[in-house]
């Protein structure tokens, strides 16, 4: 089945969980697919990767792109046609370092107060494992500075030098913030934290977890100790240590953050928090900020959870990051969610927030799981600043089973670094997936409910030739309907006129282009050899 195998990202102790579900819902099939569906969504790159020492597989690199101004090194090497291309426009490269280490999952926002502040970040292995590297620009791009955030200090004064899953914004004063995750690369210590820049991205506040005594007490909580001028619990989010130093899923993990930023809705007042037993407050003014912050998350179940899941999260903040609210999870449930308890859409990935600059209303997207083979995208919608939710709205169904991987033919890929059931294209071994992205209408008015989704995914290729392309749907009713899909790209296609239903026989295929062609029933597995016809599009990918 397509979960037992896609369940196989995961590294270490949460591929522990698989046995788990195993021994659990066996006797239930149909759970036991929704089950695994959901896990399959997986970890994200630093985390899959936190174990990865790359110093001995690169040797000497390109340092096409940098900027002109700073010192460059006597360089012999060979150059191939790409770098060689890579040189002759006009691009920079943000990150100014000399290592030959990878720099992925990016992110970026331009400074509303001046555009041509720019500030970056990006998942960066220069230390030879991930981090979350930051880059900063006030000139528009033609120059650039560059460095490592600041690690989160802990009550016992280690830190977490593992991280990853950039996500920055801008608030509309100037100030930028950056979220990501960090973690241990020998346990499962793990967090959420979110660092700020007065500076527009130079300098970073360092994040910090309140230490305190036995039981939670606002009172005597401080911040690294004496003379710390940070507030007790600085930009942490949600801190969650290991018990037995061991990496196997004995905590829940949290992944894959994203962050917004916006004005809080009408008669929403400022809300602080207290360090420790997240006590709510009215916001001092001197350290209020212009708009709520908001960070979406997802929380991988530990081992032996009884209601295991990879729930949606969100907690938000009115003091430029310094304290925030209690974790909610707001991934809900829906009838179009199956093999979860109460149509629980208990397996999620991938979430994006965007909040409207007028109303303030919030909007979270994000890919569910909790399907019969094919995953699916949804929405929720807060109108009280994340307070309460409405929904999950179904969106579209995700065509991301059917990816070329290396259990269905891709082997080539193993060899060249990806795990055997990560998603790649043809001709390439490019790590994909296809989580979507969400937008507002800025316009306001009578365009005030109006929601923009994008979307990639395989619907029009096959596990032998991908076919990748990017869909547009769109909502003028606050994310209750959608309109879609609408393909952006507009190279040659096929769609696929044979594809086969879920639960029906694939003796029943009509003839002809078949998206499932080769697979294993409700599986990423198969045999690619058995496409016959072949889509005739490119890939388009990661809007």
């Amino acid at each position: 089945m397509k979960h037992g195998a896609r369940v196989g990202v995961v590294l270490g102790g949460l591929a522990t969980i698989l046995t788990l579900l195993v021994g659990v819902a066996a006797a239930n099939p149909e759970t036991f697919q929704a089950q695994r569906s959901g896990f399959t969504l997986g970890v994200s790159g630093p985390v899959d990767l936190r174990d990865v020492n790359y110093g001995t597989g690169v040797t000497e690199c390109p340092q096409a792109g940098r900027s002109v101004e700073l010192p460059a090194p006597l360089d012999r090497r060979r150059k191939d046609a790409v770098e060689e291309l890579s040189g002759q426009g006009d691009d920079r490269r943000a990150n100014q370092d000399y290592s030959c280490f990878p720099h992925d999952e990016m992110s970026i926002s331009a400074n509303p107060q001046d555009g041509r502040n720019l500030v970056g970040g990006a998942n960066d292995y220069r230390l030879g494992w991930g981090t979350s590297g930051f880059y900063a620009s006030t000139d528009g791009g033609r120059n650039w500075y560059d460095g490592i955030i600041p690690f989160p200090s802990l009550p016992g004064g280690d830190n977490l030098d593992g991280g990853g899953d950039p996500a920055i914004v801008h608030d509309r004063a100037g100030l930028v913030y950056y979220a990501d995750i960090n973690f241990n690369r020998t346990d499962d210590t793990n967090g959420v934290w979110v660092s700020r820049s007065t500076n527009g991205g130079f300098t970073w506040s360092r994040p910090c977890v309140a230490l305190a005594g036995a039981a939670p007490s606002d009172d005597v909580a401080t911040c690294g100790g004496i003379g710390d001028p940070r507030l007790p619990g600085d930009g942490t989010i949600a801190y969650l240590p290991d018990g037995d130093a061991l990496a196997n899923s004995s905590i829940a993990f949290n992944d894959k953050e994203y962050i917004a930023a916006g004005p809080r809705p009408a008669g929403v007042s400022p809300t602080c928090f207290r360090p420790e037993t997240k006590t709510a407050f009215a916001c001092p003014p001197e350290i209020t900020g212009v708009d709520r912050i908001y960070v979406t998350w997802t929380l991988f179940s530990q081992r032996g959870d009884p209601s295991p899941g990879s729930r949606i999260y969100v907690s938000y903040s009115d003091d430029q990051a310094r304290s925030w609210s209690p974790p909610r999870a707001i991934s809900g449930s829906a009838p179009f969610c199956v093999g979860s308890a109460a149509s629980e859409c208990a397996f999620n990935q991938g979430s994006v927030p965007t909040v409207h600059p007028a109303t303030g209303a919030l909007y979270v997207s994000f890919l569910n799981g909790n399907t019969p083979d094919e995953d699916q995208y949804l929405v929720v919608r807060s109108l009280d600043g994340g307070q309460s939710f409405t929904g999950p709205r179904f969106v579209t169904p995700i065509f991301d089973v059917n990816y070329p991987r290396a259990v269905n033919g891709r082997r080539d890929c193993v060899t060249r670094g990806q795990g055997s059931t990560r998603a790649v294209l043809t001709n390439s071994c490019f790590r994909v997936n296809s989580y979507g992205n969400i937008t507002v209408d800025k316009r306001g008015g009578a365009f005030a409910d109006d929601i923009y989704v994008v979307i990639d995914d395989n619907r029009n290729g096959t596990i032998k030739s991908s076919d990748v392309d990017v869909f547009l749907f769109k909502s003028t009713n606050g994310g209750d309907t959608w309109i879609g899909p609408t393909r952006v790209n507009d190279d040659p296609t096929l769609e696929p006129s044979g594809s086969k239903a879920p639960g029906t026989s694939w003796a029943n295929t009509p003839p002809g282009f078949d998206r499932d062609c080769g697979r294993d029933p409700e599986s990423i597995s198969g045999d690619a050899s058995k496409c016959t016809v072949d889509p005739v599009g490119n890939d388009q990918f990661f809007p």
